[in-house]
């Protein structure tokens, strides 16, 4: 069950908040395939259809007309979503043919989480190498200690 602590919300440019997954599974279908994409549809914009169901996943071919692939919903895990998509199975159908999909898109979102996070801390480190003045920055190490690291010299300060 996501919540709050366990996904947290980020906000948009349009000041809604979305989930930090439904990001993520958007980031992945743009990775797999830039044709496809999540989308969020408004409340003004949604029918008595897609009420429930915010989020639209939409093929748009090159020279052809776009279309819905399916709708989600916030109850519903962007996980499996994407193992729904991989697995070709969008109207949850067969459970035996999404046990492999599954597994594969538990990797994915845990490869692209790695992959923020690397990404987070290569930024951090070039503004570290950058800044000129003498700054501290806090770090939490992996055994709960916090300790202050120097920018300039990249020492850990006691």
């Amino acid at each position: 069950m996501l919540n709050q602590f366990t996904d947290p919300a980020v906000a948009t440019e349009d000041g809604v908040f979305i989930s930090d997954k439904w990001l993520r599974l958007s980031e992945i279908l743009q990775d797999m395939d830039p044709t496809i994409e999540l989308r969020w549809i408004p409340p003004r914009h949604r029918t008595d259809m897609d009420k429930s169901k915010p989020y639209a996943i939409v093929h748009s071919p090159p020279d052809k007309k776009s279309y819905i692939i399916m709708f989600a919903g916030e109850t519903d895990d962007p996980q499996d979503i994407l193992a729904r998509l991989w697995s070709g199975n969008t109207q949850k159908k067969s459970v035996l043919t999404t046990l492999d999909a599954k597994e594969a898109a538990a990797k994915a979102f845990e490869q692209r989480a790695a992959m923020d996070s690397f990404e987070e801390a290569a930024d951090e480190l070039h503004f570290m190498a950058t800044n000129r003045s003498p700054w501290f920055i806090k770090r939490k190490r992996p055994d709960g200690t916090i300790v202050k690291i120097d920018t300039q010299t990249g020492a850990v300060v006691k």
